[in-house]
């Protein structure tokens, strides 16, 4: 993808905040994703018991590639040297293996249709994860940041 394209990729998602939750916001037991594309890119993830986090981290990259279709059907970004950190259920610092992980996202330019797939090939994301491995529709927040 040429590095307009890439860059037209980028504002298209710049400073917009997308969550998903199975089997729902209140669930029980609950996976959420959140992707938030303000500066930086921030993938979090958490699995939840009743109202007790068991599982979460966070994956922090400032800058991303963006490889795939111009148009913006189909995107992947590569993250560029991602910070990780695990909250629960012990605290690390970069502990996290992303060794593959990216994130692809289809009809890019279309809010009403985008759809997102967390990639992660080797399985080295923490259990219970890899979360959302299939194409998935997140809500989109208006979060100001």
């Amino acid at each position: 993808m040429s590095g307009a394209a890439a860059e037209k990729v980028k504002a298209e998602l710049s400073d917009r905040s997308f969550r998903q939750f199975a089997p729902g916001l209140d669930g029980d037991p609950r996976k959420a994703v959140v992707l938030d594309f303000f500066s930086p890119l921030t993938l979090w993830a958490q699995y939840a018991e009743a109202d007790r986090a068991v599982s979460e981290w966070e994956i922090v990259s400032g800058d991303y590639m963006v490889k795939g279709d111009p148009e913006g059907s189909q995107v992947t970004l590569r993250l560029i040297s991602p910070q990780t950190s695990q909250t629960f259920p012990t605290q690390c610092q970069d502990c996290i293996e992303t060794v593959g992980v990216s994130i692809s996202i289809r009809n890019v330019f279309n809010p009403d249709r985008i759809a997102f797939r967390i990639n992660d090939p080797d399985g080295v994301l923490p259990s219970p994860f890899p979360v959302f491995q299939k194409w998935t529709t997140f809500y989109e927040d208006e979060i100001q940041h």
